[in-house]
């Protein structure tokens, strides 16, 4: 499921990358190096430090629509983003299998 997301997200996109860790990946949109992140399956400790460094920096996060960030969906990105990234990533319904 997660690569079909990738897959219908990649021509709407210029790039993606993937630094195996969510921590810095959400760290990263928070100093303006990424633009967004979604993920999905996350434990606490990786999102935890991560999401609260991306938030202080002015990033937004959350997880579905009207959700938090958690082990469903992770989706952290720029305020000029995230409103277009959340839903889309909803719709392609990359918060299941």
């Amino acid at each position: 499921a997660q690569a079909e997301t990738v897959r219908q997200i990649v021509p709407r996109v210029r790039d993606i990358r993937r630094s195996g860790s969510a921590a810095i990946d959400l760290c990263d949109v928070g100093a303006g190096r990424l633009d967004g992140f979604y993920e999905r399956g996350l434990n606490h400790w990786d999102l935890a430090a991560g999401d609260l460094v991306a938030r202080e920096a002015g990033a937004l996060t959350g997880g579905r629509p009207g959700e938090a960030p958690g082990n469903e969906l992770t989706v952290a990105a720029s305020p000029g983003v995230f409103g277009s990234l959340q839903p889309l990533l909803d719709d392609l319904g990359a918060w299941h299998d």
